[in-house]
Parts: C-alpha cells; structure tokens; sequence
C-alpha cells in the first residue's frame, strides 16, 4: 500500500497550468506526481493524459512501473482496460493515460492533442519537442527533474505567467527506506571534503541546481539498436556481489564507431547464475574481457565452456582505457539505462580550488570499467606491462 507523504501534499497544493517540480533522488517526485495524476483521472471524466520519458526502456522502468505499482497496491487495476502494446490505461469514466517517448519534433507533432502533460525527467527531453507537445496540451502540464543543470525549465517555462516552481528533498518522502536514508547520509559526510560530492549531494539530496562540467564522455549518443552488419568486438565483464553489481556489456564496431549494449547489471549473482545468464543472451564462444581480479571465477565460468579471459593489468590503465575511448563516437542502446545513467555522471577529479585532474572519480562506473577492458585488450594494441586495466 503506497503511503501518503508531504511530497503528495505538496504536489496536491499546486494549483497553475504549468507545474515544475524539482528535487533531489528519493524525494518521491515521479511517484507522488502518479499518485495525484491517478486521482485527477478518476475524478474527471474524459481526460486524455500522455506521459513522456526520453526512451520507451526508460518510461518502462520508471513513470509506467510507478502507475502499476499504484493500482495494484490501491485495489484499483483493471487488467481487461490496459493495452500493453501502446502502454494505453483507460478508466470506466472514459479518461486515459498513455506512456510514450518522442525522439523529435515531427512525431511530438504528429501524435495529436491531449488534456493533459507529464514530462518526466524532463532535461533529456529536447526542448523542441517539449515545447510541441505543450502546444498541443489543452490543459495542465507537469515538468520533473532532477536538477543535474539549467535547462529549458528554468529558461523558458519558469517565467511563464501561468507556470508554478515546487521543491521537493528526501526530507518530504516519509516512505525512504533506512538503506536509502544511511546512504544519503553517508554522501553528506563525504561531500564536507569533496568538490564532487559537494556538488552531487547539492543536486541529489538539496534539489538545487548543479553543474555538469567534468563529465569524462561527451562523445555518445543514444540509439535504437545495433546495426546488423556491426562487427562484435568482445563482452566486457565485472564482478560484484552484495553492494556492487555483476555487469556485462557488448561492444561492436562499425563505421569506425563504437555500439555498446548494457546486458547485466545485478546483485547477488553466484558464478553458476553468471552462466545461466551468459546462456540466456545467447553467448556461447564470444569473447569476454573480464576483471582480472577475480581469477577463481573467471576459471569457474570458463569450465562451463565460455570463451573468458582476464583483463591485462599496468600502469595508467584507466586513463589509457579512457583516451582510447574518447578517440571514438560512441552509440549506446536506449534501453542501456544502467550505462547511460554512468556516462552521464563519470567524472574527472577535481582539486581543492576547482582545477580538474586528469582522474575520474571511483563511481558510476560498474559498466564503464568492462567497457575500459575491452578498449585497452581489443581495441589497442597492448604491450604486457606497459598498457592495461586495473
């Protein structure tokens, strides 16, 4: 049963056509704002409500999955009024929500009008192709995020006459796990001697509006799918366990670009799940470049039959596995949510009086250190000792 927390009470309270709702991680944005978009729904007849996410994968995981959760858990879900092929939920009274994602003008266009707008997550969101969408919006519109940077929020939405701004922080969701709550904690020490944390604690935990500058890749893009004629290059593979996740990516080449796919990405997996997993995307005698420090359980899974090799290790791995990357445009499945989450948030060290240092920050990169694995042992050639990973 969900719980009903200031954030709802908060969001309730708004009262303008154009909502913008800005807050830290766990401060139950997206999942109040379903909550009070299910109510409005019920009470008014005839509503046509479209939800927007950057990417179909994201709006899955996301928005559509908080809908579910919430009627289910309030008795109200309807099983026969759902299309699953369109993500289209009608109710008895005649009003509908739909979950979509729009990549450009022209479909935001050509998807036609509604009542009503919720952008989720709204800096990946062009702001061509939100503005058309709220052209074509009768009625409200909500806007959330987490504010990582300025945007067309703030620069074009803001000073609307008709447009309202609400903050929300973890303090307004009385539903925070105690795990979550320690490590926000946890994060606020660390940020009292770190520039980084100071700053991702400013935009996660305060809802204030940070900087993006330092982000080690700017050289990627989503895309769709994998060319067909892209040639494998190998699997990057790490280990993890309780607080840090297995993961798995695919790398290929074409055109003299990279495609990379996100397949794992889960706790708590022993080796024999590994390989059932491994089996279950289809990988048999591929190539897999994995962490060398696990060398009892890249033995384990290459007794099963999988072409697995440890990663070479050596002086100024990462950097090195860093530059040969950058060398690269790189295309990233949209539905990689996991590694576009990282690439969006790796970056370069800072010192004491701002001056970025040529290191990244150990975090966000539970897929970017497998990627670093192949570019250093496939897509370089590797002298033993001189060039590696670690």
């Amino acid at each position: 049963m969900f719980q009903r927390t200031t954030a709802v009470d908060k969001i309730r309270s708004l009262t303008k056509r154009k909502k913008i709702i800005q807050g830290g991680t766990w401060a139950g944005k997206t999942y109040g704002i379903i909550i009070c978009l299910i109510d409005y729904l019920i009470k008014n007849p005839g509503k046509h409500l479209t939800v927007v996410t950057e990417t179909i994968p994201a709006i899955k995981k996301g928005a559509l999955m908080n809908f579910f959760e919430i009627m289910m858990s309030s008795n109200r879900w309807n099983q026969s009024q759902y299309n699953a092929t369109d993500r289209i939920y009608k109710f008895t009274n005649g009003s509908v929500i739909e979950f979509n994602s729009f990549d450009s003008v022209g479909k935001a266009q050509a998807a036609g009008k509604r009542t009503d707008l919720f952008i989720n997550e709204a800096p990946y969101i062009a702001y061509d192709v939100a503005d058309a969408l709220i052209m074509r919006t009768s009625g409200n519109v909500w806007i959330d995020f987490n504010p990582t940077h300025e945007f067309w929020a703030h620069t074009e939405i803001l000073s609307n006459p008709d447009a309202e701004f609400l903050l929300l922080k973890y303090t307004d969701n009385e539903a925070l796990p105690k795990t979550i709550y320690d490590e926000l904690m946890m994060k606020l020490e660390k940020s009292k001697t770190s520039s980084y944390w100071a700053n991702w604690c400013r935009v996660y935990i305060d809802g204030e509006i940070g900087s993006l500058q330092g982000v080690v890749f700017d050289n990627w893009k989503q895309v769709s799918e994998i060319p067909t004629d892209a040639k494998l290059i190998a699997y990057g593979k790490d280990f993890g366990y309780t607080n840090d996740p297995t993961t798995l990516i695919g790398v290929w080449q074409q055109g003299g670009e990279l495609w990379l796919k996100e397949f794992l990405y889960e706790t708590g997996l022993t080796n024999p799940m590994i390989c059932e997993r491994l089996r279950s995307f289809g990988i048999k005698k591929e190539e897999i470049i994995a962490d060398s420090a696990e060398p009892k359980s890249i033995q384990e899974i290459r007794m099963q039959g999988f072409n697995i090799h440890p990663a070479t290790k050596g002086k100024d791995s990462i950097t090195s596995g860093i530059d040969v990357l950058q060398r690269y445009k790189i295309n990233v499945t949209a539905d990689s949510l996991n590694l576009i989450k990282e690439l969006r948030n790796y970056k370069w060290k800072q010192d004491k009086d701002g001056k970025t240092l040529n290191e990244p920050i150990d975090y966000y990169n539970h897929l970017i250190d497998p990627l670093r694995y192949v570019a250093l042992n496939k897509l370089q050639l590797v002298k033993r000792g001189v060039y590696g990973i670690t």
